[in-house]
Parts: C-alpha cells; sequence; structure tokens
C-alpha cells in the first residue's frame, strides 16, 4: 500500500507494532518486502500512464464491458477512497475492543 491509501496504514501499524514488541527484524523484512512491491507496481504504472503504446490505435476497452463489471469497478474505487476516511475510526474501535479484551 501506498499513502495516503488503507493498506497503507495496516502495514504502518503492523510495522509498528512489530516494533515495540521487539520483533525488529520482522519490522525489516516488511519493510524489504514493501519496497520491492512499491518498485514493481511504480513500474506497472510508468508503463501504463509514461510509456507509448505500441500500437496507435486508441481502443477503450471499457465501452465494451458490462454494466456489471463497470458497477464492481465503480464500487471497488469507492470502497478503496472511501476506507481513507474510515480508518481512523475504524483502528479506534478495535484498538477499543482488543484493550478490553485482554490482550
Amino acid at each position: 500500500g501506498v499513502p495516503p491509501f488503507s493498506l497503507f496504514w495496516g502495514k504502518l501499524y503492523l510495522m509498528s507494532a512489530a516494533v515495540n514488541a521487539g520483533f525488529i527484524t520482522l519490522a525489516i523484512i516488511m519493510g524489504i518486502n514493501s519496497a520491492i512491491s512499491v518498485y514493481y507496481y511504480l513500474k506497472l504504472i510508468v508503463y501504463m500512464f509514461l510509456k507509448e503504446p505500441s500500437t496507435n490505435e486508441g481502443t477503450i476497452y471499457m465501452k465494451n464491458a458490462s454494466t456489471t463489471l463497470k458497477t464492481i469497478i465503480g464500487l471497488a474505487a469507492f470502497a478503496t477512497i472511501f476506507a481513507v476516511f474510515v480508518v481512523g475510526p475504524l483502528l479506534d474501535m478495535i484498538t477499543k475492543y482488543v484493550s478490553t479484551s485482554g490482550y
């Protein structure tokens, strides 16, 4: 995950908890894995947006997509953007429940 999206915050809290619990080696391995994934995904983004296409057909494939597919993609995009705003209250609620459970 990359900032400010929701998966980034999950990784950040998990790495922070690993360091606080004394699992520094685990946090370092998680950081290395995250760096590798950032390289992979940035390379993908470069190919999608910054490289010239091999053909100049200009075909838009979403035009032929079904309404169901467009709806699912729209809902997934909305959920991803919405998660940025609810991660704070959600983590507060989870922290409250975990602290009352004895952990």
